[in-house]
């Protein structure tokens, strides 16, 4: 009966030790020659759909992305195919620019540093944020008091 126990819990723990990681929408060689050939926002959108994700600050960038890759156990994944293909456009909506960013030629994606900053008159530090709620709230709202 032990064995039986051990076996199914060593069992168990060998199918979490391995987990295949598959994202994005694979963009297909035909894809890309068209996207070449299109100018605008809505010829992309035609082709490739809905972007994975969009910037909002600085020029309008559309970003598509592919992956596969391993993970062994909670290490981080090892990705044998990561690509990402992001289009730039301008202010009328033109395409500005196209890259394609993948592991072959060793280029990755990364967050870029711009902020953007909300117009506020109120300047709060620390404490203030910490503490600026005390005593705002009142138990008028609440139903049984």
């Amino acid at each position: 009966m032990r064995n039986l126990a051990i076996s199914i819990i060593v069992l168990s723990l060998c199918g979490c030790i391995t987990k295949e990681y598959k994202g994005g929408v694979p963009i297909r060689q035909s894809q890309y020659a068209e996207i070449r050939n299109a100018t605008t926002k809505q010829d992309v959108y035609k082709i490739l759909g809905s972007p994975a994700a969009q910037n909002f600050v600085g020029d309008e960038k559309w970003y598509y992305y592919t992956s596969e890759g391993e993970a062994f156990a909670f290490l981080d994944p090892k990705f044998s195919k990561y690509e990402v293909l992001v289009i730039g456009f301008d202010s009328n909506d033109k395409i500005k620019d196209i890259k394609l960013k993948n592991l072959a030629n060793k280029e990755l994606v990364y967050n870029e540093k711009v902020k953007t900053e909300l117009p506020s008159d109120i300047k709060l530090g620390f404490f203030e944020e910490l503490f600026g709620n005390i005593g705002k709230f009142t138990n008028s709202g609440l139903s049984g008091n």
